[in-house]
């Protein structure tokens, strides 16, 4: 089968590679869309720390066709459309145990250890792949992975109806968490640098979208609330500038949620800011639970809308290129989506 390898930092290489093999309670998925995620872009920089060994197939944000399946897996048959959790985890630690599977002490990724879904095939466990409506096409289905972080975000901020929320950094991420709150209620604030994504965060349902580099968002922020502070604040950036900012736009009794990562060490936090006003701070990592599956019927009803996401498109042929221009942000490049099958 083809494959696009990342052989080692800096290198992509579109090959022939011998197709996976599914095994107990596995299943191989004909890969039919992928997008390219950030994470993808430090996979291949060689700068994303859950990606240990090179070369590496990345890729985890996928849908397509379930053609084959190993020993153990009941319920799920060839020919199966699918979306998938991307998820490797061990189901025998107190995490799993627990139901926290994404927190698993043993939890590996298609796309970081294991070969992910920039290829023709892949192999998953049965149990993450998520049968998918007929009139729910894969490019669609393929945001059910960042869909499900948005969707785990706003379980974890459980935000009520008529909360004032604040999402630093509209991405994908940031654009799907706009969204996810939007459904619980929340009246939403949506800041970015680039104003192409602020204009899309408008569109998407954003009480008010705005770009951090020309306003001052903690003024647009008390206006807003008279005076009072976010009563919850999503930093999804990753940036350190807006990480600190996170503690002065929230009120006190507020709830911080951090989704972005830097990697820094030394990361300028607000923690006399967190005891001062009594913050709930936090900590957001992938999904669990009914989060997937959630996304899936989101996507599937309209209510979360993924098609204004996707801004760029390639075959697999393309991919490479698409993976170089993804960190350009002067090509206004929002969710790339690679169309394989």
């Amino acid at each position: 089968m083809r494959a696009l390898v990342c052989d080692k930092p800096g290198t992509l290489t579109l090959r022939e590679v011998d197709q996976p093999l599914p095994g107990p309670g596995q299943a191989r998925i004909r890969v039919s869309a992928t997008g390219v995620c950030g994470s993808d872009v430090k996979g291949y920089h060689g700068t994303h720390p859950e990606i240990p060994v090179y070369p590496i197939i990345l890729g985890h944000e996928f849908a397509g066709t379930v053609d084959a399946v190993g020993t153990e897996v009941e319920g799920l048959q060839p020919g199966t459309r699918v979306a998938v959790e991307p998820l490797f985890v061990c189901g025998k630690c107190r995490r799993c145990l627990q139901g926290d599977y994404h927190v698993c002490i043993r939890r590996e990724l298609n796309g970081h250890h294991h070969p992910g879904s920039f290829a023709e095939w892949t192999v998953s466990p049965a149990r993450f792949c998520y049968p998918i409506p007929d009139d729910l096409d894969f490019e669609t289905a393929a945001l059910a992975e960042p869909t499900a972080v948005g969707v785990h975000v706003a379980n974890r901020a459980r935000p009520r109806l008529g909360d004032v929320a604040v999402v630093l950094g509209v991405g994908p991420i940031g654009m799907l968490v706009l969204q996810t709150l939007k459904l619980s209620g929340c009246r939403v604030i949506a800041t970015d640098v680039v104003q192409s994504k602020v204009r899309i965060a408008s569109d998407l349902g954003a009480e008010l979208a705005l770009n951090a580099a020309e306003c001052d968002i903690a003024e647009a922020v008390r206006d807003l609330t008279d005076g009072d502070g976010a009563d919850v604040v999503v930093e999804t950036a990753g940036t350190r500038q807006t990480l600190a900012q996170t503690v002065h736009l929230v009120r006190t009794g507020g709830t911080v949620v951090i989704v972005g990562f830097t990697g820094a060490p030394d990361d300028p936090f607000g923690v006399s800011d967190v005891m001062g006003k009594e913050l709930n701070v936090i900590g957001s990592v992938i999904y669990a639970h009914r989060d997937f599956p959630d996304a899936i019927r989101l996507l599937a009803s309209g209510a979360v809308k993924g098609a204004p996401l996707i801004t760029h498109r390639s075959d697999l042929d393309g991919l490479a290129d698409l993976v170089v221009a993804a960190e350009d942000k002067s090509t206004g490049m929002l969710k790339p989506m690679c169309v394989i099958a």
